[in-house]
């Protein structure tokens, strides 16, 4: 399962790579100075990455760590959860057009409330979050689990400061789209 676990670890980050690729030879690339950041940026993107690196030392720990015993069937939908969290993040790609990597907004920033936003707040997180899961599934030990956990807080760490700066930039508008729409999960949280 461990291929099958980097193989679907290549194709949700894809859409990432070709994305930044199209917005850099089309001179898109957002490099105007953030009219709004949060301090922290910086630290909570590391604070991310930290998280999907234990998901990551999960999958390597792989051979040395003991697994723990799931069905097949269960380990498999690893494969559906990758493949619609893709998809998610290609639709999100299609319609987000002032993607940054930091909480930093220019002052050309759009606030984009159409395709997954329509749903949730932060789909890149949610994609993010069931990119752990479904690297649980392929490879259930202590080290992917609390990849999922490391993750799911970091991820909100990161929406929080987000919304903040959004709630700052945007106001009543920003805050009418909170209402109607939950941060990661449809209709839960």
């Amino acid at each position: 399962m461990i291929g099958l676990a980097w193989a679907l670890n290549a194709l949700f980050w894809a859409p990432f790579v070709i994305r930044g690729q199209l917005d850099k030879q089309q001179g898109k690339q957002q490099t105007g100075p953030a009219a709004h950041a949060d301090p922290r940026a910086t630290a909570m993107v590391w604070a991310h990455g930290l998280g999907i690196g234990v998901s990551y030392a999960g999958l390597a720990a792989a051979p040395f760590a003991p697994v723990w015993p799931l069905p097949v069937p269960l380990q498999l939908l690893a494969v559906p959860l990758v493949l619609a969290t893709t998809w998610m993040i290609v639709r999100v790609m299609m319609v987000f057009r002032s993607w940054r990597l930091r909480a930093a907004l220019t002052a050309e920033h759009q606030l984009c409330t159409e395709g997954p936003f329509e749903r949730v707040r932060h789909p890149i997180y949610t994609g993010m979050v069931l990119l752990t899961v479904a690297n649980f599934l392929l490879v259930p030990n202590l080290i992917s689990l609390l990849g999922i956990v490391a993750n799911f807080f970091a991820g909100d760490l990161r929406a929080r400061a987000e919304e903040r700066l959004l709630i700052g930039v945007f106001g009543d508008r920003y805050r009418s789209y909170m209402a109607r729409t939950k941060r990661f999960l449809p209709g839960i949280y």
